[in-house]
C-alpha cells in the first residue's frame, strides 16, 4: 500500500513538471500533498507493525525456550520453536533471542529432530550456524546413539561438487565429526559408530552373482559381511535399529551391545539385493536388520516414520483413540549415506501379496489366476475409462476375496480370533485416515505387511507422500487401500461398525490436533534434503511397476537431480491443512472417503501392479 502511495507521489511530481497551466499545477500540488500525508501515515503504520512483529518474534522464541526449560509438559513446543527459528534464521534479532536460553534447554528435547537440524548445517560463519552447530554437538555428547548417526551420514554422503549448499553441509558435518573424535568423552563411541556404519555401507553396496532373492547364505561367502562381523566385535555398539529410550541422566552404559552376527544371512527381493542379517545382543535378543543399498534415498522413509511416531503420541493422549488402542505400527529407518542404510526388519510379518495370492489359489482354485487378472488390466490400460471399468467388473466376478481365512487359519480360539481381527480392523482404520491426510500413495499389496502374531497391518516404503501418487503417469485415484480383500478381513460388518467408527475417531483426533500436526510438518518446509516431489529413482521404479513404455525416459530422468521448489512444500502443506479443516462433519468426511476408496470406478483406473482386484 505504501509502495503504491510512493509511486503516486512520484507520478504527481511528473505531472507538476509537465503542467500546462498554473491552475493544473496548483491542483496537482494539492493532490500530491494529500498523497504525501497518506504516505507518511502508511510508513508510520508499517514501522509500528514491523516493530511489533520483531517484538512478538523475540518474545515467542524466548518464551518457547523458557517453557521447555521450566517443564516437560509442553515438549511438543520444540517443534513450534524450531519451525519459527528456521523460518527467521537469517535475522539477527531471532538468533539473539535464541542465544539467551537455548543452552538451558535439555538437549533431549531437540534430539528427535536431528534429521532436520543436521540438514540445515552449513560451513558459514554467522550467528545461526554457530548456535545450530553447538546444539547438534551437544545432542551428540548427551545422547550419542540418537545424534551421531545423522552426523556420520552428513559427513559420509557423496555430494555434487556443483551444489554449493551440499558441499558446505558436508564440510560442516566433517567439522563436527572431527570435534567428536577429539573429545575424550565422545571419541570412543564416535569411532565405534563411524567404523560400523562404514562396514554397513560396504555390505549394502556389495554385489555377488549368488545374491538371489530369497536365498540363504553363510557369512563366509561375503567379504563385506565378514568384515562387518569383525567390526561389530571390535567396536561393540547397540543395534542401530534398536529403540533406545532417552536417558535423563545421560547414562547409556547399560544399553545391551551387539556381540556378533549370526552365521547366515538372506537376500530380500529388490534390484540392489538387500541383505537381511541377524545380530545377537549381550542380553540374548536377536535384532534382524535389512541392509539396503542402491539409488533409493532412505531419508524420505525415515522422515515419514518420524512423522508417524509423532502422530502416534497424539493418538495415545486422546481418550477415544487411546481406549481403542488406535496407533500406527512404525519401524526404524536409519540412512547411513545417500545410497545406503539400515532398516529394522519387521519380524513375524508377511506381505499382503505374499499371503493373498496363494490363498486365492487354495480357497478358490476355480477362480482365474492373479497373473491373468493383471494381464487383462494391462490389455485395456490405454482404453477409455468405460472399457477399463467393464473389464474390472468382469475380473471381480471371477476373483473372490479370501482375507477372512488369514484369521481362521492362524487363530483357533474364538476370543483370540476376534481380538486379532479387531486389531487388524483398527490398525487399518488408523493408517487409512493418516495415509489420506498425508497423501500417502503406492499402497500396493507388497507395501502392506500383516503381523502373523497380532493381526495388525504395517505399511512400508513411504516415499510417495503428499499426493505425489496423483501426478504419476497412471494417477492413483483412491485415498487409501480399501479393496474387497481388505474389507473381507473385517468380518460380516465389513466397513460398518468398528472400521467406520475407528476412522471417525482417528480423523476427529487429527482435526483436533491440527495445529500440532501442521507444526510437525512445518519443520519439513525448512529441510533442504526433504524432497516434496517424486525422486527420479523412485519414479523410474514406479514406471517399471506400471509397465509403461517410457521406462527408458525414466532412466534418463534418474540421472538428474531434482531441485525442490519452495512452492511444492507450500502446496503440500496447504493440501493437508485443507483435509484437517472441519468444513464437513467427521461422519460425512469418513463416509465420502470410504466410498471413494472402495468405488470400482476408481479402482478400475489404477495400474495393474496395484492389484485393485484383490
Amino acid at each position: 500500500m505504501s509502495k503504491n502511495k510512493a509511486e503516486e507521489v512520484k507520478d504527481y511530481e511528473k505531472l507538476i513538471a509537465k503542467a500546462s497551466s498554473l491552475e493544473n499545477k496548483i491542483e496537482c500540488q494539492s493532490r500530491q500533498a494529500k498523497a504525501k500525508a497518506w504516505l507518511k501515515i502508511d510508513e508510520r503504520d508499517l514501522l509500528r507493525q514491523t516493530s511489533n512483529r520483531e517484538e512478538f518474534l523475540k518474545h515467542s522464541l524466548e518464551n518457547y525456550l523458557l517453557s521447555l526449560v521450566a517443564s516437560d509438559d509442553h515438549n511438543r513446543d520444540a517443534l513450534r520453536f524450531l519451525a519459527l527459528w528456521l523460518e527467521h534464521s537469517a535475522e539477527d534479532l531471532a538468533n539473539r533471542a535464541v542465544s539467551k536460553h537455548l543452552k538451558k534447554v535439555p538437549s533431549m528435547k531437540f534430539a528427535t529432530l536431528m534429521n532436520q537440524l543436521t540438514s540445515r548445517l552449513q560451513d558459514v560463519d554467522n550467528s545461526f550456524q554457530e548456535l545450530l552447530f553447538e546444539l547438534v554437538f551437544q545432542i551428540c555428547i548427551d545422547h550419542p546413539y540418537h545424534g551421531m548417526y545423522q552426523v556420520f551420514t552428513g559427513s559420509f554422503s557423496d555430494t555434487n561438487e556443483k551444489d554449493d549448499a551440499a558441499v558446505s553441509r558436508k564440510k560442516a558435518a566433517l567439522k563436527l565429526a572431527t570435534r567428536l573424535s577429539n573429545l575424550n568423552e565422545t571419541s570412543k563411541i564416535w569411532m565405534a559408530i563411524k567404523s560400523t556404519s562404514k562396514a554397513y555401507c560396504v555390505l549394502a553396496s556389495e554385489k555377488n552373482s549368488r545374491y538371489k532373492s530369497g536365498k540363504r547364505l553363510r557369512l563366509d561367502i561375503s567379504p563385506a559381511a565378514k568384515s562387518l562381523n569383525s567390526t561389530l566385535k571390535a567396536y561393540p555398539i547397540p543395534s542401530p535399529t534398536m529403540r533406545i529410550p532417552f536417558s535423563a541422566s545421560l547414562d547409556y552404559s547399560r544399553i545391551p551391545v551387539i556381540l556378533e552376527m549370526r552365521s547366515e544371512f538372506s537376500i530380500a527381493s529388490g534390484i540392489s539385493a538387500p541383505k537381511i542379517i541377524t545380530t545377537l545382543a549381550e542380553n540374548g535378543m536377536n535384532f534382524r536388520q535389512l541392509v539396503k543399498g542402491g539409488n533409493d534415498d532412505l531419508r524420505q522413509d525415515a522422515i515419514m516414520e518420524q512423522v508417524f511416531e509423532q502422530v502416534n503420541e497424539l493418538l495415545m493422549i486422546n481418550r477415544s483413540t487411546q481406549q481403542r488402542n488406535l496407533s500406527i505400527r512404525t519401524y526404524r529407518v536409519l540412512p547411513l549415506s545417500n545410497i545406503a542404510g539400515v532398516i529394522e526388519y519387521v519380524s513375524n510379518t508377511v506381505s499382503l501379496h505374499e499371503y493373498l495370492m496363494p490363498a486365492h489359489e487354495r480357497f478358490h482354485p476355480e477362480d482365474i489366476k492373479a497373473e491373468k487378472c493383471r494381464s487383462q488390466i494391462i490389455a485395456v490400460q490405454s482404453k477409455s475409462p468405460e472399457v477399463r471399468i467393464k473389464a474390472f467388473k468382469a475380473i471381480k466376478e471371477r476373483f473372490k476375496p479370501v482375507m477372512r481365512y488369514f484369521f481362521t487359519e492362524r487363530f483357533y480360539d474364538p476370543d483370540d480370533w476376534f481380538s486379532k481381527r479387531q486389531a487388524y480392523t483398527r490398525s487399518t482404520a488408523a493408517i487409512s485416515i493418516l495415509g489420506h491426510v498425508l497423501g500417502l500413495g503406492d499402497r500396493h499389496a507388497n507395501n502392506i505387511l500383516l503381523d502373523e502374531n497380532s493381526g495388525e497391518i504395517v505399511h512400508i516404503d513411504l516415499g510417495i507422500a503428499f499426493e505425489m501418487g496423483r501426478i504419476l503417469p497412471i494417477p492413483e485415484t483412491v485415498p487409501f487401500r480399501l479393496t474387497r480383500d481388505i474389507i473381507d478381513g473385517m468380518g460380516i460388518t465389513k466397513t460398518e461398525g468398528v472400521f467406520r467408527r475407528c476412522c471417525e475417531f482417528t480423523l476427529e483426533t487429527l482435526q483436533k490436533e491440527s495445529y500440532t500436526i501442521m507444526s510437525i510438518l512445518d519443520v519439513l518446509r525448512y529441510d533442504p534434503l526433504y524432497s516434496w516431489s517424486v525422486s527420479p529413482f523412485r519414479l523410474a521404479k514406479l514406471l517399471e511397476e506400471q509397465d509403461l513404455s517410457n521406462v527408458n525416459d525414466a532412466g534418463k530422468l534418474s540421472e538428474k537431480r531434482l531441485i525442490n521448489e519452495p512452492g511444492e512444500a507450500a502446496r503440500a502443506l496447504a493440501g493437508i491443512r485443507k483435509k484437517l479443516t472441519m468444513s464437513l462433519s467427521v461422519y460425512a468426511t469418513v463416509n465420502d472417503l470410504i466410498n471413494q476408496a472402495s468405488d470400482e470406478r476408481n479402482l478400475a483406473l489404477l495400474f495393474a501392479g496395484w492389484a485393485a482386484f484383490a
